[in-house]
């Protein structure tokens, strides 16, 4: 009777493991299942450059080129950076923005006007947070240079 309590508890321990690595997703993955096409929004401050522009904005994704269009024509290419990746001061504003990435499926991507860019062509480094299956986005500019004004926090609605 021992033994048969130990290998159910064993095996429910191992169901949770893999339930619990099953339930991450890859930024790769939100990309294809949850980011939508464009998302209408506002922020109150401008990011590390264009399309990232304070004001009320659109926001177009293309994932086949990996690319981001604002309203005005404005368009950079961005590349995902893996979490074991990003440097330790931008893993530290992330960790500073977690309340406000707490049940969001997020990622952290750096802009360059260069196609297929590499972390040394970044322009800049943004932490996407979607919410409620992609309908909603918050953009997080994760630049902390000295500045007399606040940093780009856009939220948007899937189009």
């Amino acid at each position: 009777m021992k033994m048969k309590k130990w290998f159910s508890l064993v095996t429910l321990g191992l169901a949770l493991i893999l339930l619990a690595a099953c339930g991450q997703k890859s930024a790769e993955d939100i990309i294809k299942t949850e980011l939508k096409d464009s998302y209408v929004g506002y922020s109150e401050d401008s990011g590390g450059g264009y399309p990232f522009r304070a004001g009320d904005d659109t926001l177009t994704f293309n994932k086949k080129e990996n690319s981001i269009t604002n309203s005005y024509g404005n368009m950079k290419y961005f590349l995902v950076i893996p979490e074991e990746d990003i440097p330790s001061g931008t893993q530290t504003v992330i960790e500073e923005l977690e309340p406000h990435l707490k049940g969001t499926d997020n990622f952290t991507i750096i802009v360059s006007r260069k196609k297929n860019p590499t972390i040394d062509d970044s322009e800049g480094a943004y932490q996407i947070a979607l919410s409620d299956g992609g309908k909603s986005i918050r953009i997080f500019y994760l630049g902390r240079e000295p500045r007399s004004f606040g940093y780009y926090d856009f939220s948007g609605t899937a189009e």
